[in-house]
């Protein structure tokens, strides 16, 4: 009896103590977000899987915040470009993350206003599977990378190209061959921009979070 009961109370103390490896980890609170603001997310799947390994980053998509009619919006490259209602984009994913222009004084409404014009005016327009950097068809950090280039004339981050990336891994051995029919067709010399890159950008810092209620 004491021998079962010490065995409970062992079991009991350890579960305890590793309860914290079973809790699911919740986003952060941001405040109000505006416009420019850029948001990312996983959005799984194995593009998603691929390019985690890729790029050894969580964000696998990311948009543009923007605001209309007192609603906020995320223009996006997925398929088709599109502007998704922030509340929908966020309830994809488990993920979520919002940066933000550090310095924003240079920049006046206009700028802002006429990335977001530009952004619009994709809308429609087919996903990018290749990743390439022509206009005719787009992919998400792509996307994000143009708006604000096109608007503000910022460039977040340099582009890189593929060889800069993980890709021997199996998940992306995978896309690639179902993409290129291999990695020697891979265009070695291809811009390329990944949410990783532009969450990294040391132009953007992290969105306030929300104070939390004691």
């Amino acid at each position: 009896m004491k021998t079962r009961l010490l065995l409970l109370t062992v079991i009991t103390v350890l579960t305890s103590q590793a309860g914290w490896l079973f809790k699911k980890t919740r986003p952060p609170q941001y405040e109000t977000l505006q416009t420019g603001d850029i948001v990312f997310q996983d959005t799984g799947g194995a593009q998603g899987a691929a390019i985690q390994e890729a790029t050894q980053s969580e964000f696998t998509h990311c948009g543009v915040v923007f605001e209309s009619e007192g609603k906020l919006y995320v223009l996006e490259a997925i398929q088709p470009v599109r502007a998704t209602p922030l509340k929908t984009w966020k309830a994809r994913s488990k993920i979520f993350h919002a940066r933000r222009l550090k310095d924003r004084t240079p920049l006046d409404d206009d700028a802002f206003e006429k990335s977001v014009k530009w952004g619009k005016r994709q809308i429609g327009k087919d996903y990018d599977l290749h990743f390439k950097w022509g206009d005719e068809k787009l992919y998400c950090s792509e996307l994000v990378w143009k708006i604000y280039k096109h608007g503000t004339g910022i460039k977040l981050c340099e582009p890189k190209t593929f060889q800069a990336y993980f890709l021997q891994d199996p998940k992306v051995s995978k896309i690639i061959q179902a993409r290129y029919g291999g990695l020697e067709y891979l265009p070695k010399n291809e811009p390329v921009v990944a949410p990783s890159d532009l969450a990294k950008s040391v132009l953007l810092e992290e969105v306030p979070q929300r104070l939390q209620k004691k």
